[in-house]
């Protein structure tokens, strides 16, 4: 087998108790689940989330937006499976868990967003599962048990078929890279990685409303890169692009799409931003001249040049290790002209 083979799936050194994760799995027993985005499955995939944007109820892995990862009810009513993520520590976005019942099939399909390179990665553990669940990942069928954590590279192409009577349950942690997670796996698989390269977190800086206010302007998005800043609407309606106006709302600086909040974005050096919601592997960096921005830089690592098909979990190549595009500026504001009465009128409710 080769290296590039075995790095499809890592078994990390963590293990948990099995019956403590069936005792909080049957707390949530009767608490509806909801169909997991993508269709390449006919709506029997389902999921409660345990960590989701603000902490809502919610099918969406990774998406920008205006809250914080947060906690769920659901977590707050099962003390193992927060006793597990508390242990994790690394930034976690979206967690769940996921059922896949009897006959169930998930396609084949890829998660263009889990790589290193973009600054996420996926963990599983198993709660429930069986030998006749055909679970395959690059082609390679795994054989995960019960209580193990696993890294899978869930940007190949994967799938998993339910053969057996009962329902397959897995915790499923997205996670952004710091040196903790590095240490979980070996030396020389994170030697590999670091020669495509990685994408670890970093923490936002403080700001000022003064030095954040520099930065309001308006420019455009391009159609090709709108499915990494659009969720849940129909991609054919993303195909024309947006105008994007950032603006200085209630203390933040937000992106808006015709008047209404996009999603936030946070302060990671002088001049870049990240965009709240997604990976480190996503930027937009402003560069300004005379106190006025000339010039939105948009920095992507790791993503396929294809995003449309991407988001629909097929493969269209290439992936590309970066792209830096320049965004056209609509206008921008001199630094100090915009005042709170321009920033308000800009600003819809939020």
């Amino acid at each position: 087998m080769t290296a590039a083979n075995t790095d499809a799936a890592v078994r990390l050194p963590r293990t948990y108790d099995v019956d403590l994760l069936v005792r909080d799995l049957q707390v949530l027993r009767d608490v509806p689940t909801a169909p997991q985005p993508g269709p390449y499955h006919k709506g029997e995939w389902t999921g409660i989330a345990l960590r989701s944007m603000g902490g809502k109820e919610s099918v969406f892995p990774s998406s920008p937006g205006m809250d914080r990862y947060q906690e769920t009810e659901r977590l707050l009513q099962t003390p193992y499976f927060k006793k597990i993520l508390d242990e994790l520590e690394c930034p976690k976005e979206v967690v769940r868990l996921l059922f896949l019942p009897p006959d169930g099939h998930i396609k084949d399909h890829f998660d263009f967003h889990t790589n290193f390179q973009f600054g996420l990665v996926r963990l599983h553990i198993p709660i429930l599962t069986n030998p006749d669940v055909a679970f395959v990942i690059d082609g390679q069928r795994m054989n995960w048990n019960p209580g193990e954590l696993w890294y899978g590279d869930f940007s190949r192409v994967h799938s998993v078929k339910n053969s057996s009577q009962m329902v397959r349950v897995h915790m499923v942690m997205d996670i952004q890279i710091n040196d903790f997670v590095l240490s979980l796996f070996p030396e020389e698989f994170i030697a590999r990685r670091k020669a495509d390269g990685i994408s670890m977190t970093r923490e936002p800086m403080p700001a000022s409303e003064a030095e954040l206010r520099r930065f309001i302007c308006d420019f455009r998005i391009p159609g090709e890169f709108m499915p990494m800043f659009v969720i849940g609407k129909p991609l054919s309606t993303l195909a024309k692009g947006a105008a994007a106006s950032v603006r200085l709302i209630e203390g933040k600086l937000m992106v808006l799409f015709n008047n209404e909040p996009a999603f936030r974005l946070e302060r990671i050096s002088d001049d870049t931003f990240g965009i709240l919601g997604l990976p480190p592997g996503i930027t937009l960096q402003f560069q300004e001249n005379n106190h006025v921005i000339r010039e939105v830089t948009l920095d992507l690592k790791g993503l396929p040049k294809d995003l449309y098909s991407a988001r629909l979990g097929m493969f269209q190549g290439p992936s590309i290790d970066q792209r830096r595009v320049t965004l056209p500026i609509i206008s921008s504001v001199p630094d100090g002209v915009a005042g709170e009465g321009a920033v308000a009128k800009a600003a819809p409710k939020v």
